[in-house]
């Protein structure tokens, strides 16, 4: 699915803030919808760089935390090592986290220590199970590179545990309105 200009008629954008986040009303829109819902696939977000994917997902990030709801962030090395744990954390909470990795395609270019002991493996299986099989935490994995929903099923997660969101760059008419804001800002 895009999340913007195809299926959703984007909103009014209001002028360009200071702040470097623009226009991104109608996603935000879309993934707070998505959240407050019933837990199920792992969304992987992916867009050309600096479109906006880790800034959408930092202001999604900033609006949950201000509401004290989460999301839930963890590294990933604590994810692994307090699986148990984190799940029982997760489990008690009324409104489900949201747990984000972004530049999520280092994940493809992970090297195991131990290969007796997959981590990476472990790490999978982890979200899936978060998600969609126990549905305790939304999941996002975001990156630029589009190849990670190929290389998730080459890892092992079948496509039925996992659904790609593209973000598209900014209208032509946004973009120019952002320029010219931005000009603005530096004179």
């Amino acid at each position: 699915m895009i999340v913007q200009a195809g299926l959703f008629a984007p909103k009014v954008a209001p002028p360009p803030p200071q702040d470097p986040f623009y226009n991104r009303v109608t996603e935000l829109d879309y993934f707070k919808e998505k959240f407050s819902g019933e837990v199920g696939l792992i969304t992987v977000l992916v867009g050309p760089r600096n479109c906006g994917k880790s800034r959408l997902l930092e202001n999604l990030s900033q609006q949950y935390e201000a509401q004290q709801i989460g999301p839930l962030e963890v590294k990933l090395e604590e994810a692994i090592n307090k699986f148990d744990k984190l799940l029982e954390a997760v489990g008690a909470l009324s409104v489900k986290p949201v747990i984000i990795i972004d530049e999520a395609n280092k994940l493809m270019s992970w090297k195991e220590p131990d290969p007796l002991q997959p981590e990476l493996q472990r790490l999978l299986d982890f979200l899936i199970g978060i998600s969609k099989q126990k549905r305790l935490a939304h999941v996002i994995l975001a990156t630029s590179d589009y190849f990670l929903a190929n290389w998730l099923t080459q890892a092992g997660m079948t496509e039925d545990k996992f659904e790609v969101e593209v973000l598209g760059d900014l209208t032509e008419e946004e973009a120019e309105k952002f320029m010219s804001a931005t000009q603005l800002l530096l004179f």
